[in-house]
């Protein structure tokens, strides 16, 4: 997550864990930063080519913001924030946040941080690459299949939804229906099962009485309440929940159960088609384009290789 505090008043200082020491330079990269415990490349890794800020905002009356963390939050927040007009630098605890140098392991493999799986709607991304100048088709490959592993293996398969001919019937209804014979290993009573469940999902918002009562009530109850079938919760429902909840049943509300499982299972049929970084990574693919071009348009300045720990405010 990222943090972007706007003090006109006062100002902040954010104190590293480490000694600041100038590294080494390389051509067009300047290296400002503290040198991590855990990593000895810690740098600066902003651009030294910087644009003039834009022509309403005077330089030395710009916000200054800090943003710790430089995942999809916080080059998110230094996008917004430099359109803007503030004067913005972007703190992370690896070497090169923006992209730009691939991450590998200790033992030299490539790694990545996140997923390389998207959603279709996902039109923030889709809207940033379109500012950038960058065709999706370079980056992503075609929607895929879904499916989905329990302990004992494939439990069902999901097809992508925008391109079949299956009717799109109002969900969660077009999802159940869709993948009903997808299941492998499901029974089908233990699937016929989840119609209680659609009806209760389809009842939540009633009105607020009704989704205060589901959410006095655990998700272990309401399984009980609408005789859904201990297989379908234990092998297909449980796992979906500790994967998106990060609790069982037993400790869930019923209600942000149901929204959960609405939202992240069974929302608008084509919602959950994904697509996969088809070239590159996703530091490589969609991280270093924003990041330069907010480097080189807005003067973005990018710390990485030190890890935040405390920040002083100054009154």
């Amino acid at each position: 997550s990222a943090v972007a505090q706007v003090i006109p008043a006062r100002t902040a200082r954010a104190h590293a864990p480490c000694r600041a020491e100038r590294a080494r330079r390389r051509p067009g990269v300047v290296f400002r930063a503290a040198k991590s415990p855990s990593n000895s490349q810690a740098d600066d890794t902003s651009t030294s080519k910087k644009s003039t800020p834009p022509d309403d905002v005077s330089s030395s009356r710009r916000p200054k913001v800090a943003i710790v963390g430089a995942g999809w939050g916080g080059f998110g927040a230094a996008k917004a924030l430099c359109e803007s007009g503030c004067e913005v630098i972007l703190l992370d605890g690896i070497p090169d946040p923006t992209g730009v140098t691939p991450t590998t392991t200790p033992s030299g493999k490539p790694f990545e941080y996140g997923t390389r799986g998207f959603w279709k709607d996902y039109p923030n991304i889709e809207q940033t690459l379109r500012e950038l100048g960058v065709a999706e088709r370079d980056v992503f490959s075609k929607f895929t299949p879904s499916s989905f592993f329990g302990p004992d293996g494939l439990e069902a398969t999901a097809p992508v939804f925008s391109e079949t001919g299956f009717p799109n019937l109002p969900s969660p209804f077009g999802q159940v229906f869709a993948t009903f014979d997808n299941f492998k290993r499901l029974p089908l009573q233990d699937r016929a099962s989840m119609a209680g469940l659609l009806l209760a999902m389809l009842d939540l918002n009633r009105d607020e009485e009704t989704f205060e009562a589901y959410d006095r009530m655990t998700a272990h109850d309401l399984f009980i309440k609408f005789n859904l079938s201990k297989r379908l919760v234990d092998d297909f429902i449980r796992p979906t929940l500790l994967v998106g909840l990060f609790k069982p049943p037993e400790e869930l509300s019923a209600a942000v159960t149901m929204e959960l499982l609405y939202y992240y299972a069974l929302a608008h049929q084509d919602s959950f088609d994904v697509r996969w970084i088809s070239k590159g990574t996703v530091g490589s693919a969609l991280i270093a384009p924003l990041a330069t071009h907010l480097i080189d348009t807005y003067g973005l300045r990018v710390l990485g290789g030190g890890r935040v720990e405390t920040v002083g405010m100054d009154e």
